[in-house]
């Protein structure tokens, strides 16, 4: 499980619902992550929910939204909060990107707690790349706060269509860990190296 370029635990499984909705000018979405997983011997369960909004403006996409996350270890629970602002756009030949930065709202992180240290991540996109189906991106992470970068993240997947609403992506990763990533937050426990993961995702739309 890395997060922000921050390995969190093993063995991850997890399971996620999206819905969307364009209403008055504006697309909304909305969504529920899970996720269970393994670290130091412990079994932990994630919950995630989010709630955006985009607007086109023409020159770029807006989004903004919030995000509230709960992890419990059986032991101790620990939920946070953040608000997004960004930009996004479709760029040509496949290319995508987009410049999302991320406030910490939770009011539990502060001082030398550590809070998320004005997470910002730019990310590029480029589908299709030789053939049709496989994406290669890249996610940039930068702390504000510090004036550090976190970590860099290169994800190589292939999109196989099940059938004409499902489809399966094998993916493979590699992080970079950067010179921030020490400070990327205390509220979760952190084994800050560079590695290759990947998996495996099922998506079905309807």
């Amino acid at each position: 499980y890395i997060f922000r370029g921050a390995r969190l635990g093993t063995d991850l499984v997890d399971s996620a619902v999206n819905v969307s909705k364009e209403a008055f000018g504006l697309d909304f979405s909305a969504g529920a992550w899970y996720g269970s997983f393994e670290n130091s011997g412990m079994n932990i369960d994630e919950l995630d929910l989010t709630f955006g909004v985009s607007k086109d403006l023409g020159l770029a996409r807006f989004n903004t939204g919030y995000i509230h996350y709960d992890a419990d270890t059986g032991v101790a629970a620990e939920q946070l909060a953040e608000i997004y602002v960004g930009f996004s756009k479709d760029l040509c030949y496949g290319l995508s990107s987009s410049l999302t930065y991320f406030i910490d709202v939770s009011g539990e992180l502060s001082g030398d707690e550590g809070d998320n240290n004005g997470y910002t991540q730019l990310s590029l996109a480029k589908s299709d790349l030789f053939l049709e189906g496989l994406t290669l991106s890249n996610d940039l992470g930068y702390l504000v706060e510090k004036g550090k970068l976190n970590h860099n993240t290169t994800t190589l997947g292939y999109d196989y269509a099940l059938s004409e609403n499902a489809t399966v992506t094998p993916y493979v990763a590699y992080t970079f860990e950067l010179g921030g990533l020490d400070e990327h937050g205390a509220y979760v426990v952190q084994e800050e190296q560079n590695r290759f993961h990947g998996g495996v995702a099922l998506s079905v739309s309807f």
